[in-house]
């Protein structure tokens, strides 16, 4: 699913920076770098999926359990405090994960994926009860996927996303409307999502406080102080939001600022893109956060394949 829900993601982006252009050159440069984007992530993609198959022992353990009541439990708290308290799903998903992690470390990252189900809203017909039921698939998936793709930033966030659409195909959520920002709005969240990309990861690896406080704190600080300092506040704190989700990829994945700020740009560039689908889903901000981490990380592993360092090709 993520795949091609990401790569559906990607085209909406392409036609995203094309709209209000019209000119053949743009379509095109938009259609090559989706190709190459496409590219990149299936080669991601294909490669995990098979160390994951390969894989042996997978067993279900108590620790399991414990992280997919956790991913349950977060999924409604989230929505409570986001909808009913109306602190809103930026703010609320922050708190919940932060709290979480402070009070245990072993179940603050379950309970961080939980949060993001909990980000759904009234928007695509949310309730308690869908977030409740979305929040126990969730945990499922959460158990599940426990040894594939570890290491991308997003991967709680895609999780999050596979329950939300497993309850709207039983009829209990349903996308809302949205549009596509215009073309000077959309290139300052392209940038807002690059440095916040780069922030999170730097609070999270350069200084030690992990994935979790890393991009809970960007988020804190960005649905606190963007929605009251800028008239599309709410859509900067959105970016911030999913951008830190590239910000918790591991140095391995994702090595150093340089790529990462190419991570997040691409987590931008999604997000303008993305922004007519799936409005009030859960864990739509992590699945573009993924898509754009297997992109990048596709990018680097194809460029040392083409390209090796110049040691390399020196020796010998």
């Amino acid at each position: 699913m993520s795949v091609a829900t990401a790569a559906g993601l990607g085209g909406g982006a392409a036609r995203g920076l094309a709209t209000g252009t019209g000119t053949g050159a743009v379509l095109l440069v938009g259609a090559l770098a989706f190709a190459i984007a496409a590219g990149s992530l299936s080669y991601t993609a294909v490669t995990e999926a098979r160390l994951a198959l390969r894989t042996d022992g997978f067993r279900v353990t108590w620790t399991d359990l414990g992280n997919a009541t956790a991913v349950a439990v977060a999924a409604p708290v989230t929505y409570a405090l986001s909808v009913q308290v109306g602190v809103g799903p930026v703010v609320a998903s922050a708190l919940v994960g932060l709290c979480a992690y402070l009070l245990s470390e072993t179940y603050g990252a379950p309970a961080y994926c939980g949060s993001f189900v909990g980000m759904a809203t009234p928007a695509a017909g949310a309730d308690l009860g869908a977030v409740a039921a979305a929040g126990l698939v969730a945990g499922g998936v959460f158990v599940a996927a426990k040894r594939a793709f570890n290491g991308f930033g997003g991967k709680l966030g895609t999780t999050a996303f596979v329950g939300c659409l497993t309850v709207a195909a039983l009829g209990g959520l349903a996308p809302g409307a949205g549009a596509v920002p215009e073309p000077t709005v959309a290139a300052g969240l392209v940038v807002a999502a690059a440095v916040a990309a780069l922030v999170a990861f730097l609070v999270s690896v350069r200084l030690g406080h992990g994935p979790v406080v890393g991009s809970a704190v960007v988020g804190l600080v960005a649905g606190v102080v963007f929605p009251p300092l800028f008239a599309g506040g709410d859509a900067l704190a959105a970016v911030a939001f999913c951008a830190s989700f590239v910000g918790m990829a591991t140095p391995e994945r994702i090595p150093g600022p340089g790529p990462m700020l190419l991570a997040g740009g691409t987590a931008g560039v999604a997000f303008v893109g993305a922004a007519p689908y799936f409005v009030g889903f859960g864990g739509k901000l992590g699945t573009i956060a993924f898509a754009a981490c297997l992109v990048t990380a596709g990018l680097l592993s194809l460029g040392r394949v083409l390209a090796p360092v110049a040691g390399d090709a020196a020796t010998g």
